[in-house]
Protein backbone atom coordinates (compact mmCIF):
# COMPACT_ATOMS: atom_id res chain seq x y z
CA UNK A 1 0.00 0.00 0.00
CA UNK A 2 1.14 3.57 -1.32
CA UNK A 3 -0.03 6.83 -0.24
CA UNK A 4 -2.91 8.50 -2.45
CA UNK A 5 0.04 10.90 -3.74
CA UNK A 6 2.32 8.07 -5.24
CA UNK A 7 -0.90 7.37 -7.27
CA UNK A 8 -1.54 11.54 -8.62
CA UNK A 9 2.44 11.76 -9.41
CA UNK A 10 1.33 9.11 -12.42
CA UNK A 11 -0.27 9.44 -15.68
CA UNK A 12 -2.77 7.06 -16.95
CA UNK A 13 -2.78 5.57 -20.04
CA UNK A 14 -4.73 2.96 -22.05
CA UNK A 15 -3.92 2.14 -25.12
CA UNK A 16 -5.64 -1.12 -25.30
CA UNK A 17 -9.41 0.48 -25.40
CA UNK A 18 -7.85 4.20 -26.82
CA UNK A 19 -5.26 3.55 -28.88
CA UNK A 20 -5.63 6.68 -30.33
CA UNK A 21 -5.92 8.30 -27.17
CA UNK A 22 -8.79 9.29 -24.70
CA UNK A 23 -9.85 12.44 -27.13
CA UNK A 24 -10.52 10.51 -30.42
CA UNK A 25 -12.12 7.60 -28.37
CA UNK A 26 -15.20 9.52 -27.06
CA UNK A 27 -14.04 11.65 -23.66
CA UNK A 28 -13.39 15.33 -23.99
CA UNK A 29 -10.36 17.26 -23.49
CA UNK A 30 -10.90 18.00 -20.41
CA UNK A 31 -12.37 14.62 -19.17
CA UNK A 32 -9.44 12.67 -20.75
CA UNK A 33 -7.21 15.26 -18.97
CA UNK A 34 -8.55 14.13 -15.62
CA UNK A 35 -8.63 10.76 -16.36
CA UNK A 36 -5.14 10.71 -17.29
CA UNK A 37 -4.43 12.48 -14.13
CA UNK A 38 -6.32 10.60 -11.40
CA UNK A 39 -6.72 7.58 -13.66
CA UNK A 40 -3.67 5.54 -11.12
CA UNK A 41 -5.23 6.56 -8.42
CA UNK A 42 -8.72 5.54 -8.80
CA UNK A 43 -7.80 1.68 -10.38
CA UNK A 44 -5.39 1.87 -7.11
CA UNK A 45 -8.27 3.06 -5.06
CA UNK A 46 -10.52 -0.26 -6.83
CA UNK A 47 -7.77 -2.46 -5.76
CA UNK A 48 -7.53 -0.90 -2.31
CA UNK A 49 -3.85 -0.72 -2.87
CA UNK A 50 -4.25 3.15 -1.61
CA UNK A 51 -3.12 3.40 1.96
CA UNK A 52 -4.73 7.15 3.07
CA UNK A 53 -8.04 7.07 1.07
CA UNK A 54 -10.02 10.86 1.12
CA UNK A 55 -13.42 11.40 1.73
CA UNK A 56 -13.60 11.82 -1.88
CA UNK A 57 -11.89 8.76 -2.68
CA UNK A 58 -14.42 6.33 -0.84
CA UNK A 59 -17.22 8.52 -2.31
CA UNK A 60 -15.47 7.56 -5.89
CA UNK A 61 -15.58 3.65 -4.84
CA UNK A 62 -19.20 4.20 -4.33
CA UNK A 63 -20.11 5.74 -7.45
CA UNK A 64 -17.55 2.99 -9.22
CA UNK A 65 -20.03 0.69 -7.63
CA UNK A 66 -23.42 2.33 -8.34
CA UNK A 67 -24.43 3.07 -4.71
CA UNK A 68 -24.05 6.69 -5.00
CA UNK A 69 -24.33 9.30 -8.41
CA UNK A 70 -21.64 11.09 -9.60
CA UNK A 71 -21.01 14.32 -8.18
CA UNK A 72 -17.81 15.89 -9.41
CA UNK A 73 -16.19 15.82 -12.54
CA UNK A 74 -13.43 13.13 -12.24
CA UNK A 75 -16.41 10.98 -11.53
CA UNK A 76 -18.44 11.67 -14.52
CA UNK A 77 -15.72 11.29 -16.81
CA UNK A 78 -14.44 7.69 -14.92
CA UNK A 79 -18.04 6.59 -15.36
CA UNK A 80 -17.99 7.21 -18.93
CA UNK A 81 -14.74 5.97 -18.97
CA UNK A 82 -15.91 2.68 -17.87
CA UNK A 83 -18.98 3.01 -19.83
CA UNK A 84 -16.29 3.22 -23.05
CA UNK A 85 -14.39 0.66 -22.09
CA UNK A 86 -17.48 -2.07 -21.38
CA UNK A 87 -18.77 -1.04 -24.37
CA UNK A 88 -15.62 -1.74 -26.51
CA UNK A 89 -15.19 -4.75 -25.01
CA UNK A 90 -18.59 -5.76 -25.20
CA UNK A 91 -18.63 -4.83 -28.97
CA UNK A 92 -14.64 -7.17 -29.36
CA UNK A 93 -14.60 -10.51 -31.60
CA UNK A 94 -14.58 -13.54 -29.35
CA UNK A 95 -11.09 -15.54 -30.12
CA UNK A 96 -11.39 -18.63 -31.88
CA UNK A 97 -11.21 -21.48 -29.52
CA UNK A 98 -13.26 -20.16 -26.68
CA UNK A 99 -17.06 -21.00 -26.80
CA UNK A 100 -19.50 -18.29 -25.41
CA UNK A 101 -21.93 -19.70 -23.01
CA UNK A 102 -25.36 -18.45 -22.86
CA UNK A 103 -25.23 -16.53 -19.27
CA UNK A 104 -21.91 -15.49 -17.40
CA UNK A 105 -21.91 -15.95 -13.74
CA UNK A 106 -22.61 -12.52 -12.09
CA UNK A 107 -20.39 -11.74 -9.02
CA UNK A 108 -21.57 -11.48 -6.14
CA UNK A 109 -21.83 -7.77 -5.73
CA UNK A 110 -22.06 -4.44 -8.46
CA UNK A 111 -18.82 -3.32 -6.77
CA UNK A 112 -16.93 -6.27 -7.45
CA UNK A 113 -17.79 -6.12 -11.25
CA UNK A 114 -16.83 -2.53 -11.38
CA UNK A 115 -13.38 -2.92 -9.97
CA UNK A 116 -12.52 -6.08 -12.23
CA UNK A 117 -13.33 -3.77 -15.09
CA UNK A 118 -11.34 -1.18 -13.82
CA UNK A 119 -8.37 -3.67 -12.63
CA UNK A 120 -8.93 -5.42 -15.91
CA UNK A 121 -8.18 -1.99 -17.95
CA UNK A 122 -5.33 -1.20 -15.63
CA UNK A 123 -3.87 -4.66 -16.13
CA UNK A 124 -4.28 -4.15 -20.23
CA UNK A 125 -2.98 -0.77 -19.65
CA UNK A 126 0.45 -1.93 -18.22
CA UNK A 127 0.76 -5.36 -20.27
CA UNK A 128 3.77 -4.67 -22.43
CA UNK A 129 2.88 -5.79 -26.21
CA UNK A 130 4.63 -8.88 -27.62
CA UNK A 131 7.40 -8.21 -30.21
CA UNK A 132 6.16 -9.60 -33.63
CA UNK A 133 7.81 -12.69 -35.00
CA UNK A 134 10.54 -11.03 -37.39
CA UNK A 135 9.95 -11.18 -41.39
CA UNK A 136 12.30 -12.37 -43.76
CA UNK A 137 13.34 -10.17 -46.21
CA UNK A 138 13.60 -10.59 -49.94
CA UNK A 139 17.14 -10.76 -49.73
CA UNK A 140 16.98 -13.41 -46.57
CA UNK A 141 15.09 -15.35 -48.65
CA UNK A 142 17.25 -15.66 -51.72
CA UNK A 143 20.22 -16.79 -48.99
CA UNK A 144 17.87 -19.47 -47.82
CA UNK A 145 17.11 -20.27 -51.24
CA UNK A 146 20.91 -19.99 -52.42
CA UNK A 147 21.84 -22.30 -49.32
CA UNK A 148 19.51 -25.03 -50.20
CA UNK A 149 20.90 -25.34 -53.86
CA UNK A 150 24.31 -25.89 -53.19
CA UNK A 151 25.60 -29.11 -53.66
CA UNK A 152 27.52 -31.39 -50.79
CA UNK A 153 31.00 -30.60 -51.42
CA UNK A 154 32.23 -34.00 -53.67
CA UNK A 155 35.74 -35.32 -52.40
CA UNK A 156 38.04 -35.79 -54.61
CA UNK A 157 40.14 -38.84 -54.92
CA UNK A 158 43.78 -39.07 -55.40
CA UNK A 159 44.53 -40.70 -58.95
CA UNK A 160 47.17 -41.70 -60.56
CA UNK A 161 47.93 -41.40 -63.74
CA UNK A 162 49.73 -43.80 -66.16
CA UNK A 163 51.18 -43.01 -68.95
Amino acid sequence: MLPREHYLKQTFQDGVNFPNGFEKGGLSDVQARLIRKHGVLINALSMDEVSDPTPEDQHILKVIASQSAPKSPIEQAWVKYLNIVKANQANAPVKAGKAKTGKAAKPANAEEDTAKASAGAAKKVNAEPKAAPAKKTAAGKAEVKKEATKKAPVKKTAKTETN
